[in-house]
């Protein structure tokens, strides 16, 4: 028994034992938006970007709405316009639509939706429609 508790340290020593690391923790300005972050990018820079502008646009609240935007507002957490889903002589459905990314601008409400838009408008305009690339 002594022999097999040796063999067994001497292997652990010399293969190494399995070490958990706990991610870093984030200095986000939307903590309670982390998991939306997450879902966008693992990407520690790009995390800090997308914090960056969801703070900045809706200071992380799901439910902002700017009524003074044109094209009927912009929405949610990434403040995504109505341009992006509406009919127009671009789209006849609604860009987002087509991506199927949702079927009604209300849709934008939930914080998921919202972070699937922002990140097929990301793919496709990169920074652009947010008034060009974060300062981080």
């Amino acid at each position: 028994m002594k022999k097999l508790l040796i063999v067994a340290i001497l292997c652990y020593s010399l293969l190494g034992g399995t070490v958990v690391h706990a991610k870093k923790p984030m200095d986000l300005m939307c903590e309670n938006r982390e998991n939306i972050i997450r879902f966008v990018s693992e990407d520690r820079k790009m995390m800090l970007q997308v914090d960056y502008i969801m703070h900045r646009e809706s200071r992380c609240r799901q439910l902002a709405f700017n009524p003074n935007d044109p094209n009927g507002g912009s929405y949610g957490l990434f403040q995504i316009n109505g341009y992006w889903c509406q009919p127009s002589k671009y789209s006849k459905l609604g860009w987002l639509q087509e991506k199927k990314v949702l079927k009604t601008c209300a849709d934008l409400w939930d914080p998921i939706i919202n972070a699937k838009a922002f990140m097929v408008m990301y793919d496709y305009a990169g920074w652009q429609p947010w008034g060009g690339k974060p300062w981080i």
